[in-house]
């Protein structure tokens, strides 16, 4: 047991990265191996955020026993599985970046559904130097991998080098993976023809301090200008829009630039914008974000302002509703649920919804607190709104809220604490067509067939039948009476 014990904690602090100091795993001796055998699948890091709304969508539904060993590690499912006879390869992450994609994640290997290894001692992050990249599983024996390999002078959008692995799977009762090679090359790009490279990209993100959404429609303008001369207006070397659809800041972007149209003595920025589908302009950036030349780098951080002013400058704060959804029957969520909130207004409460949100249940139990933010400019105050809750399990509905919780957004004070109440979805009574029921527990009851007299019943059985037509058997003190009929 204290074998155990110690591999299981071996296994947890190789997971988290203790040891492996600021040097890569992949630039190591492979003397040491930091899958042991013990069985247990490493649990998913704890101080991130949940994945919620679009992002949900990438989130795979757990279907072997693989997976679900994975997911009640606390890991979120992605990408297919792979299998090759009795070894199962299994892609899981902990949250998402803001771009929606898989962020501190790694790859499980199973053989007969018992846990071996990860292809990585440390989850992976997303566009970072040792962020894991293809998989194969090539055969029961073979699996292969890329790394991602980055140093301080690269954009983010393109590592320089790459990491080729080579795994194999011990044989025996305890198999482990283990590394047998390591390959670190140069990336191989075309430095002609428009092609991307690490050195005439400019790559960052876009961000805003204000708690608010952007209409799903949004589009973000990110430029690459010349601002050598205060007395002319900038001049843009290229630029890059971005159909937000839907996705929240911080968003990331990369501009690709000529060369040719760079002088070293010239400086140059980074402008960004963020307007709504008809034109209006929302966001704007109010500080000069330097880059290229003069010793400014290619990689910045863009923090936008919204136009005309922030919140003290008369700019209107982003509504937001808080509150906790739950139900009144004593039953269990099984697995992990998905429970929707919206905003609706109550004159069209089927139609588009004000606003929504997502959430996972992470394997909690009812309450489920929730806050739903919304544009105050999207709200008429001539109209009535109301909030709307469902819970869904496997992606089935199985709580909705009967009515909508009418809210108050007259500058009432009724947007904190809402109790949205949800009841079960009835799905229709059970079957009964082709079974046989025990009426035995009728106990000391009685029973009138037709024009007959009342019978004292001691016990009767209902075979039905699959055309819907029933054979009755009751036994009183009178003896047995058989019949049939039509259910109705």
């Amino acid at each position: 047991m204290k074998k155990v014990l110690l591999a299981l904690v071996v296994s947890m602090a190789l997971f988290a990265g203790i040891g492996y100091g600021q040097i890569s795993w992949l630039d190591r001796p492979l003397d040491t191996n930091w899958n042991t055998g013990s069985g247990v699948v490493p649990n998913a890091p704890r101080n991130v955020d949940r994945i919620e709304g679009n992002c949900l969508e990438q989130v795979r539904q757990p279907e072997s026993i693989a997976d679900r060993a994975v997911t009640r590690a606390g890991w979120y499912l992605f990408g297919p599985s792979q299998t090759y006879g009795i070894v199962t390869l299994v892609t899981a992450m902990a949250d998402v970046d803001g771009m929606c994609r898989p962020n501190n994640y790694n790859a499980f290997v199973f053989v007969s559904n018992r846990f071996v290894g990860t292809l990585s001692p440390t989850a992976s992050v997303a566009r970072s130097d040792g962020a894991l990249g293809s998989v194969n599983l090539f055969s029961p024996k073979r699996i292969t991998a890329d790394f991602a390999r980055y140093t301080s002078n690269d954009a983010l959008c393109c590592p320089s080098q790459k990491s080729f692995v080579e795994y194999s799977i011990t044989a025996g009762s305890r198999p482990v993976v283990k590394v047998d090679d390591v390959r670190t090359e140069k990336e191989c790009r075309d430095d002609g023809g428009g092609v991307e490279t690490q050195d005439n990209v400019v790559s960052g993100t876009v961000t805003y301090r204000q708690r608010s959404a952007l209409p799903a429609n949004a589009v973000l303008v990110v430029k690459i200008v010349d601002v050598s001369r205060a007395d002319a207006s900038a001049v843009v070397i290229n630029e890059q829009r971005i159909d937000t659809a839907g996705k929240q800041v911080p968003i990331d972007f990369d501009i690709t630039y000529d060369r040719a149209k760079i002088q070293e003595r010239n400086r140059y920025a980074v402008q960004a914008e963020i307007r709504d589908a008809g034109g209006r302009l929302l966001f704007i950036t109010d500080t000069s974000y330097p880059v290229i030349t003069q010793g400014s780098p290619r990689s910045v951080e863009i923090t936008l302002v919204p136009v005309g002013g922030g919140t003290s400058g008369g700019g209107q704060r982003s509504g937001v509703v808080r509150g906790t959804v739950t139900y009144l029957q004593r039953i269990a969520l099984t697995g992990n649920a998905d429970i929707t909130v919206k905003l609706v207004d109550s004159g069209d409460p089927n139609g588009t919804p004000v606003s929504e949100t997502t959430f996972s249940s992470a394997n909690r139990q009812v309450p489920f607190p929730f806050e739903l933010r919304y544009e105050p400019r999207d709200i008429n105050r001539q109209r009535n709104y109301e909030l709307q809750a469902e819970i869904k399990v496997d992606g089935k509905l199985r709580f909705k809220t009967e009515s909508g919780k009418s809210l108050g957004l007259r500058g009432s004070n009724q947007t904190e604490n809402v109790e949205l109440i949800v009841t079960a979805v009835r799905t229709g009574a059970e079957p009964i067509t082709g079974k046989t029921l025990s009426l035995s527990k009728f106990g000391t009851g009685s029973l009138k067939i037709g024009t007959r007299a009342t019978q004292f019943l001691i016990r009767g059985s209902v075979a039905v039948k699959t055309d819907g037509t029933a054979d009755v058997s009751v036994s009183s003190l009178d003896g047995t009476s058989v019949f049939s009929g039509k259910l109705t």
